[in-house]
């Protein structure tokens, strides 16, 4: 035990070091407090109460996870000694997760403490004699899991011959590599574990990704959002009533405040388990109302190119009707092409599309992680791939960043206790996107097919009067020519509008992004249904995982589609 003290004092001495290094660099993307650390541990006699000591006495905090409640996993403890120190660690831990093991099945209620403590870490140190698993809930399942999820592994030997080494699969990001693999691994040192935890805690290097986030952090609010053409269009189509609440921006603050008011005491309240949930609805509600800001100013700004467009044209051809007015006319055609360019040059330059797309995406990733975290045991997906699990993009790091400020679970969770979580998860978090969905894809259909009508009626009439042309220049060449003029204005501007509408359909994607909204609908209301059987807290963990992973992939996928139809592609 001294050497191995002496281990992992080196171990969280260097982490310690690299880390407030690393955060001395770029002060700026950090509260400006003296930099937390945490250790999160089960506390059981040996290597864990070790560590746990350890870590109290370099001013780390601890986070405690059990896998029983806490009377009958100190009933577990061998002796008196490793009782009391268990008694000593408990009441100096800042919040305590208590699992709902059972006793006749221990080794799943150590599965869940491995999987709850990974969850809950960035770093995982295991204290291990580096051979494959020999049965469930040891040490080796857990690095296993921790590899796999993409977490970085100090492997501390339990021989004193073998030296401590760092296992990551970032190290070969090519596959996903299994802890048994020499390319997966380095030794421990404090280059090594640098470049690991800049990975970690610092944003990508990539220049752009640095402006982006620079932008993110100095947005600001305006009472009023100005840009509403694309709520009057809806409106226009009979899809959805015009409401004044959608350009005041406390209105929309208000509304999101309602809902994580409404999932905290249907969600939270109700149940034993208390997470660190304000800095994650802060977080949301910014890129939220953010998101909501520039998706409004972007759709509108197409609607207004395409449609004033089309009414220049029907202007300049409206000079020929009236040729006293033609220099108005002309003025009004220059001011409107004048009006095209400059919304277009000032869209491409305050980037609306990509602060719109970014913000979306950042807002998705935040808002799952609430349920997540209840369930103590689910954590996100890794950012990047399983095999190269390193933030590529600033919202990576960024929601990275609050899953980790939020911190651990605290409270019990009870056989039953988890099966009314699940429940409360499927009412308050899965049910609510269900709806959202459906409504969502069923208001995108209707503007759809309305705008397709609109346009097929203007191809419509220009075919029909082109029809009478033909007939008319056959039969009354003199009719023709006295409605030369409206035969003009109809025949050539009504296609202009027409082309307009087609543009605003085909820029917006309302097929595909109704029939994506379904599916996303229709996947997450199996688990839904599943949520509501009965579940254990693994299964409960799995499933909410799952329906994260699912409203990510449907958000990757609208972002693919999307990320190339800026407003310089109408």
């Amino acid at each position: 035990m001294p050497r191995l003290r002496e281990a992992i004092l080196s171990v969280l001495k260097m982490v310690r070091a690299s880390a407030t290094e690393l955060l001395e660099t770029e002060p700026a993307l950090f509260a400006p407090e003296p930099p937390r650390f945490f250790m999160v541990s089960p506390l059981a006699d040996g290597a864990d109460q070790v560590a746990a000591q350890v870590g109290l006495d370099l001013g780390f905090q601890l986070q405690a996870i059990l896998p029983f409640g806490r009377s009958n996993y100190r009933s577990n403890l061998v002796d008196a000694e490793a009782r009391a120190r268990f008694d000593e660690l408990l009441a100096k831990a800042d919040c305590v997760l208590e699992l709902p093991g059972e006793q006749g099945r221990q080794f799943e209620a150590y599965v869940m403490t491995g999987r709850a403590t990974v969850a809950h870490c960035d770093v995982l140190i295991a204290i291990w004699d580096g051979l494959p698993p020999r049965g469930r809930g040891g040490t080796a399942e857990v690095v296993e899991l921790a590899v796999a999820r993409g977490t970085p592994v100090i492997h501390v030997p339990v021989d004193p011959a073998r030296h401590s080494r760092l296992l990551w699969s970032a190290f070969d990001p090519v596959v996903l590599t299994q802890r048994d693999d020499p390319k997966a691994e380095r030794a421990l040192d404090p280059i090594q574990l640098r470049a690991m935890l800049k990975s970690l805690l610092i944003p990508p290097d990539d220049l752009q990704e640095r402006r982006f986030l620079s932008i993110f952090a100095k947005e600001r609010f305006r009472r009023f959002r100005t840009r509403i053409e694309y709520p009057l269009l809806l409106a226009a189509a009979g899809v959805a009533r015009f409401d004044a609440k959608l350009i005041r921006e406390a209105d929309c603050a208000a509304a999101i405040e309602r809902e994580w008011r409404g999932y905290r005491e249907n969600c939270c309240d109700p149940n034993e388990t208390t997470a660190a949930l304000t800095l994650l609805e802060q977080a949301y509600s910014w890129s939220d109302r953010l998101a909501t800001h520039f998706a409004q100013t972007y759709r509108s700004g197409h609607i207004f190119n395409f449609l004033l467009g089309g009414s220049a044209v029907c202007l300049g051809l409206s000079a020929f009707m009236y040729p006293a007015a033609k220099f108005e006319f002309a003025l009004a055609e220059f001011v409107i092409t004048l009006a095209i360019i400059v919304n277009t040059r000032v869209g491409l330059r305050n980037e609306w599309h990509r602060r719109w797309l970014d913000y979306r995406q950042l807002a998705e990733r935040l808002r799952p992680m609430r349920s997540l975290k209840l369930l103590g045991l689910a954590a996100p997906d890794a950012p990047g791939s399983a095999a190269n699990p390193v933030p590529r993009r600033w919202i990576d790091w960024y929601s990275a960043g609050v899953w980790r400020a939020m911190g651990c679970t605290a409270g019990p969770i009870t056989s039953g206790g988890a099966s009314r979580l699940a429940i409360s998860i499927a009412d308050h978090e899965i049910a609510p996107q269900v709806a959202y969905h459906h409504r969502n894809a069923q208001q995108i259909q209707r503007l759809d097919r309305r705008l397709e009508r609109i346009a097929a009626f203007l191809f419509g009439v220009t075919l029909i009067v082109c029809i009478g042309v033909v007939i008319g220049l056959a039969t009354t060449p003199d009719s023709v020519t006295r409605l030369n003029n409206w035969v003009t204005l109809i025949s050539a501007g009504f296609p202009a509008l027409g082309t307009a509408v087609f543009g605003i359909r085909f820029q917006g994607d309302f097929g595909g992004s109704a029939q994506r909204s379904h599916n996303t609908a229709n996947a997450l209301a199996d688990i839904d249904t599943e949520l509501r059987k009965d579940v254990t807290l693994s299964r409960a963990a799995d499933l909410t995982e799952q329906a994260a992973r699912r409203m990510l992939s449907d958000l990757d996928e609208w972002r693919l589609i999307n990320q190339r139809l800026d407003l310089s592609a109408g």
